[in-house]
């Protein structure tokens, strides 16, 4: 049975009840097909909540990511990323900030769906969940192949090693003595 991962970050609580209530009667009404395993640090999820819906203030999400099947998400670059690493396809509500960027990139490399925050109802988070995880619509192989770059080019590591060459290539050397 797939598990899906609603997770909305650690900033935006003061957004999140209306989407976080919506996503759990969503996937609530999944129940038998899919496990739900829901983020509110908050406290802001009202009411009963479907049995095939975990709720939790706090996961181990890195530790989960190779055991899921899609996240739903704000589109946070470090949720992204992470999902993206273990080929996890995504359902993206961007909220504010870079999130609408990132969401974007998704979508263009095929790797997920966007809802847009403000109208994402439970009809439409469960149907968005739904397409990420038919496998005719490609989103895991898409979200594979993301991950697979991203180990292809070397994680942190490679990073901070291509920045060092980058800054000492562009030094320029100070001039001695006055004019």
């Amino acid at each position: 049975m797939p598990t899906v991962l609603v997770s909305l970050g650690t900033a935006n609580n003061d957004a999140g009840a209306r989407f976080l209530n919506a996503a759990a009667q969503g996937l609530g009404g999944l129940a038998g097909r899919l496990r739900a395993v829901l983020v509110d640090p908050g406290g802001l999820v009202e009411g009963p909540v479907p049995d095939n819906v975990l709720l939790r203030p706090h996961v181990p999400q890195l530790a989960l990511l190779p055991r899921l099947d899609a996240v739903v998400c704000h589109a946070g670059h470090n949720t992204v990323c992470e999902a993206l690493w273990h080929g996890v396809p995504l359902v993206v509500a961007p909220i504010r900030d870079d999130q609408p960027i990132v969401a974007g990139q998704v979508v263009d490399a095929g790797a997920g769906v966007r809802l847009r925050f403000g109208r994402a109802d439970a009809a439409r988070i469960r149907a968005a969940v739904e397409t990420v995880l038919d496998p005719a619509g490609g989103h895991r192989k898409a979200a594979e192949a993301v991950g697979k770059s991203f180990r292809a080019a070397g994680g942190s590591a490679s990073a901070a090693a291509r920045l060092e060459t980058l800054s000492a290539e562009s030094a320029v050397p100070r001039a001695r003595g006055g004019a």
